[in-house]
């Protein structure tokens, strides 16, 4: 079941990335991709500063949940890493002041 956040939460989408022996390392490459309830897709990337790295192998991005629905969210690394981080979040309806 997916997490629920309330519409206009900001939150933190974060991902491991781990060798193939199980270490944490840093990708070549790492992207974010987000898709909103209204399936429009966004891309991030960590060269253009748009992700931040907290540690070898760490990597997060927060966002603001700015609709209600469904939305869904999964890093990708390059150089035989891949990443622990990819999940369903849903948004409910209501703004929170």
């Amino acid at each position: 079941m997916p997490t629920a956040y309330n519409q206009g939460s900001r939150i933190r989408l974060q991902a491991t990335f781990k060798d193939a022996a199980g270490a944490v390392a840093d990708p070549g490459v790492v992207t974010l991709k987000v898709r909103d309830s209204a399936d429009v897709s966004t891309t991030y990337t960590y060269a253009l500063a748009e992700i931040v790295k907290a540690s070898t192998g760490v990597y997060y991005k927060d966002i603001t949940l700015n609709r209600g629905g469904q939305w869904q969210f999964w890093f990708t690394g390059t150089s035989g890493v891949t990443a622990a981080g990819g999940d369903e979040i849903t948004c409910t309806a209501e703004r929170v002041t």
